[in-house]
């Protein structure tokens, strides 16, 4: 009798765990808008405003606001921002030349939408991605939000 209770709690589980679809991503905004960097101590620095306790090379980008849907400023920028992964060294971006140049950056939005047949709800996030070459260094930055959960017919 209780190797059929284990059994039975086992299917249910896996049922349960099976209810929900896989997640689906469908990019529904892309553009590339042209901004100027400013790579001097104003607009360039290595902190950790937003991240934790670790430190990144980060570049602030006043102009961001004004292309893109979501909030991209770190508690305690002053502008929006973006970071690289790839150093953690401010002079291996400034290479010796403090300039303010321009720079292409990529901003995409997506829509994630996940189908719980199980709650039998849809529920759906925007995630917008941020990405700029500087110097031959990726800096990036993301941000999601998630939408009111909707009805599982929605989920189409």
């Amino acid at each position: 009798m209780k190797k059929l209770n284990w059994i039975l709690a086992l299917g249910l589980t896996l049922c349960a765990m099976t209810a929900t679809a896989e997640l689906r991503e469908e990019v529904i905004s892309k553009k590339v808008v042209e901004l100027p960097v400013d790579l001097s101590t104003a607009g360039i620095r290595l902190s950790n405003a937003g991240y934790g306790t670790t430190k990144f090379v980060k570049i602030l980008i006043p102009q961001l606001a004004d292309h893109t849907l979501m909030n991209h400023r770190n508690e305690g920028e002053s502008a929006p921002c973006v970071a690289t992964f790839q150093t953690f060294k401010v002079e291996d971006v400034v290479q010796g030349n403090p300039e303010v140049l321009t720079a292409p950056f990529t901003i995409e939005v997506t829509r994630l939408v996940w189908p719980d047949t199980f709650s039998k709800k849809c529920f759906m996030s925007l995630r917008e991605n941020i990405s700029a070459n500087v110097r031959g260094f990726e800096f990036i930055h993301e941000r999601q939000i998630e939408l009111p959960e909707r009805s599982l017919e929605d989920c189409r």
